[in-house]
């Protein structure tokens, strides 16, 4: 069997090792939260942003930034098509309607034209993503919210470290909402943040964070329904070192990425997706689509790598085809179709060497007869 060539992965050094048994032998009693504090204020001043929350996972981030933004029954939220369904949940969580709109071919993140297309008057806000840590075009959606007087969620769940016109994404809209799931650019194995630079905001995502808990009339006393959502301290110290590595964590991306590219820039057939004019992308996952002149189909290609011991990923399906969403369907979103059909995200763990990006791709042309 050859070498396992994994997906996804993080680099692991000297540094998280301490800092998790820093936190093991020292993280508790008076300082039980003391690396969760300490994330808390590292990611906003990594990304010039004033306030932070550190969360179980991003989802519960996801969730706080609706419920902070008071979204509910009756609202709609347009929302990309194209994402792990965390993005529609987190909206449908509080009531308000996810309204899926379609993708920009080249970038694979939500089409503004897509979004004005699909804004009514029950129109409250848009949750885009940075898919797969491509910016999405913040100018344009920004523009877009100001003319309708929309709230905006980036869910920049994979993309830390990204950038659009030199600004790090998830500081553009109300709310960001960073991931450090396993499989991210910075991991802590569960973990998000919520980021914003709006102090309301802030207070009311944190009162949902901590059970509605004050203590304003007695000990453990709350004021409203709230959810137990905020980091372990263990989990945040390991997060608290990755992040403390990311550009260093992005440049490892970037020259995976451009490995790929090298060896599959003028292969024909194949769609290499790459940042745009004035992005900056951490490349968390390289990723391809499969054009029509190939004939190998896409899950067939799957299988054979898998069997090769090289681990790829399809690309999401559709939410808006989920059965809690069917009813509610509104566009059909083409070309989010066809990388739900033909989309591949290629190995991109953060131990893969230039040998092993070369194995990749001989295997992947040999097996489309490229």
């Amino acid at each position: 069997m050859n070498k396992k060539i994994s997906f996804a992965g993080p680099c692991i050094t000297q540094k998280e090792i301490d800092y998790v048994m820093d936190a093991v032998k020292n993280g508790w009693y008076e300082t039980y939260d003391k690396h969760a504090k300490k994330l808390e204020q590292k990611v906003p001043e990594y990304l010039g942003v004033k306030y932070a929350i550190a969360t179980h996972c991003c989802t519960m981030a996801l969730h706080l930034a609706v419920m902070a933004l008071g979204l509910k029954k009756g609202d709609e939220v347009i929302c990309t098509d194209f994402s792990w369904i965390a993005t529609g949940y987190a909206i449908a969580y509080s009531g308000a309607t996810p309204v899926f709109v379609d993708i920009d071919p080249d970038s694979w993140c939500i089409d503004p034209k897509a979004i004005r297309k699909a804004i009514t008057d029950k129109t409250k806000a848009i949750m885009l993503v940075h898919s797969y840590g491509h910016p999405a075009q913040m100018d344009e959606i920004m523009e877009i919210a100001k003319e309708y007087n929309l709230r905006v969620i980036e869910d920049a769940a994979p993309a830390l470290g990204s950038r659009f016109k030199g600004q790090k994404v998830g500081t553009f809209g109300d709310f960001g909402c960073f991931s450090f799931q396993g499989a991210k650019i910075t991991v802590s194995g569960e973990g998000g943040i919520l980021v914003t630079d709006n102090e309301e905001l802030y207070k009311k995502a944190l009162l949902f964070a901590t059970m509605g808990r004050t203590d304003s009339k007695a000990v453990f006393w709350s004021d409203q329904i709230g959810y137990q959502y905020t980091i372990a301290n263990l989990t945040a110290a390991l997060a608290l070192a990755q992040v403390e590595r990311i550009d260093e964590l992005v440049a490892k991306k970037r020259q995976m990425f451009d490995w790929y590219y090298e060896r599959l820039q003028s292969v024909k057939g194949i769609k290499i997706i790459k940042e745009k004019e004035n992005c900056k992308s951490n490349y968390c996952y390289s990723s391809i689509l499969l054009e029509d002149s190939i004939s190998v189909p896409r899950d067939e290609v799957l299988k054979q790598l898998k069997d090769l011991n090289i681990h790829c990923r399809s690309g999401f399906p559709r939410m808006s085809l989920f059965p809690v969403f069917e009813q509610e369907r509104r566009f059909n979103n083409p070309e989010a179709g066809k990388v739900e059909k033909r989309g591949i995200c290629l190995s991109s763990a953060s131990n893969l060497t230039k040998k092993d990006v070369n194995f990749v791709c001989d295997s992947l042309l040999k097996i489309i007869g490229a």
